[in-house]
């Protein structure tokens, strides 16, 4: 209850914090006068967005290391008050130069901070009750999106003589952020293939979350709504995605299934991004931005939870948290994708994005089925134990430890 309370909501605000200073600057770009200001060319914003990624992905593995080795508690901290600071020196931005360099510095802080809260967050709940509160830390990304465009939408109407609108915008939320925000590792998670199959497949997953959260506001505005409009059009699905996220990760709970869940909000996301490419109707299109955003954000935390429930092991589970960290490279393909050249339709973007998370579909649908069968053959096998081979299994005399053991079952 102390947990569900104080800690979990504390780390969930964080979230959003972490989620608001990567959306922030696709809000700034809706303004006219941002890359003018900044001294900007038409492609320096997507560039820098997409360099984020590069600290941020990269480093998630190492960071997290770091996070077990000094406390994760700590670790925690330091990162909130780091990328704290480097967003709000984001007001300073006046050459591309600065923008690449301060997008760096900022996904080299944020890198370790969800693995490390959602490896921390694993050594206090069990398997059953974890992914709904995975899923709370999540969805503050899709609140994120839709506080971000309401500030936006806000402060783009205030005038001041001494700072640009885009310039409070980004000031306003890093001091917020500043008044809230106070075993050994086994290689052998390494040659899991069952694992680092999912984390490549949720790069798919979670594409359409990487695309829409940064380049909503601009994709809205190219339906023909206002730059200022767009981002406050940019809150509902959002909010709808929050909802959405909530109600998934807590029914994957309840019914202690991954895979199909997964596939679910992917396959609404499928029907957005179909409808969206399709249709030339404004509205139509922005109707169907909530359903792609729906159930979108769930992806992710599912299959966190998915990975955990079958890494028993602190010392693996850490590890593979931090390499699912890899498939924030879904950042570095939406920020490619979604180039300012494809705008106002974003045909192109949307297809391959289709193409994508159909693959990932299926493949989801393979892992199912291979721990089904992997969970099938280990019941055969242990089928006439005795008390005394089960016991020796459970305490690894066998040489068989964690997921590895035969009367181990796979969630899936």
């Amino acid at each position: 209850m102390k947990l569900d309370l104080i800690v979990l909501p504390l780390l969930a605000f964080n979230f959003m914090l972490c989620g608001i200073d990567k959306t922030n600057i696709g809000n700034a770009a809706t303004t006219s006068n941002f890359a003018k200001d900044a001294h900007l060319k038409i492609n320096d914003i997507s560039n820098a967005v997409s360099l984020l990624s590069v600290t941020f992905i990269t480093l998630q593995p190492l960071s997290t290391i770091i996070g077990r080795r000094i406390s994760v508690k700590y670790w925690i901290k330091f990162m909130i008050l780091a990328w704290g600071a480097i967003c709000m020196a984001h007001a300073g931005i006046n050459n591309r130069q600065t923008l690449i360099a301060l997008r760096l510095l900022l996904g080299a802080a944020e890198a370790g901070f969800v693995p490390s809260v959602f490896f921390y967050l694993s050594t206090w709940y069990p398997k059953n009750h974890l992914g709904f509160r995975l899923g709370l830390c999540a969805g503050m990304y899709s609140i994120a999106g839709a506080f971000s465009g309401l500030i936006a939408y806000g402060v783009f109407q205030i005038y001041s003589e001494k700072y640009k609108n885009w310039q409070l915008f980004l000031i306003v939320l890093t001091q917020a952020e500043r008044e809230h925000s106070l075993k050994r590792m086994d290689i052998e998670v390494i040659k899991n293939f069952e694992k680092l199959v999912t984390v490549v497949f949720n790069i798919l997953a979670t594409l359409p979350v990487s695309a829409f959260g940064t380049f909503l506001p601009l994709i809205v505005k190219g339906m023909g709504y206002s730059g200022i409009k767009a981002n406050l059009m940019s809150v509902s699905p959002f909010v709808v995605g929050a909802f959405g996220l909530f109600m998934f990760v807590y029914s994957s709970d309840h019914f202690h299934e991954r895979s199909l869940h997964t596939v679910t909000s992917m396959a609404l996301a499928l029907i957005g991004l179909i409808v969206m490419y399709t249709s030339s109707n404004p509205h139509l299109r922005y109707g169907f931005t909530h359903v792609c955003l729906a159930d979108a954000f769930s992806a992710g935390p599912l299959i966190v939870g998915w990975l955990v429930n079958n890494t028993p092991l602190l010392g693996p589970r850490s590890l593979i948290i931090g390499i699912n960290g890899y498939s924030n490279i879904a950042g570095v393909i939406a920020e490619q994708l979604f180039k300012p050249q494809y705008a106002p339709s974003y045909g192109y973007p949307l297809k391959v994005t289709m193409i994508l998370v159909s693959v990932g579909m299926l493949g989801f649908l393979g892992m199912r089925a291979t721990y089904m069968y992997e969970n099938y053959w280990r019941a055969k096998q242990i089928a006439g134990w005795d008390e005394e081979q089960r016991r020796a299994e459970d305490v690894g005399e066998t040489g068989r430890r964690g997921d590895q053991r035969w009367n181990f079952v796979s969630t899936y």
